[in-house]
């Protein structure tokens, strides 16, 4: 088998699991302001991304977000944690 092709069966291969924690992690961004991602990555991830800019943009912070979840090891109940402690959800948001 060739390696693209591997690598084609590993991206559908995922599991249905992790696909439902991606989807609702995008569906809790959605609710997070500016302010609070900013404040997520400071306080949870311990930085926020370089940016050529003086404040990185929106897509930035959330990219880097996303890298340091497949990354880093930062994990679903460390967001799910910050966004009922900062009110951006209640916690039947996740029922």
């Amino acid at each position: 088998m060739a390696l693209c092709e591997m690598n084609i069966m590993g991206l559908f291969g995922r599991s249905k699991q992790k696909d439902e924690t991606t989807n609702l992690l995008n569906a809790l961004f959605d609710k997070f302001e500016y302010a609070n991602i900013e404040k997520f990555c400071k306080e949870v991830i311990g930085k926020t991304p370089q940016s050529n800019n003086d404040r990185p943009e929106r897509i930035q912070l959330l990219e880097f977000i996303w890298k340091c979840y497949k990354e880093q090891g930062l994990n679903f109940q460390q967001v799910k944690d910050f966004a009922i402690k900062e009110n951006i959800v209640t916690p039947d948001f996740f029922d």
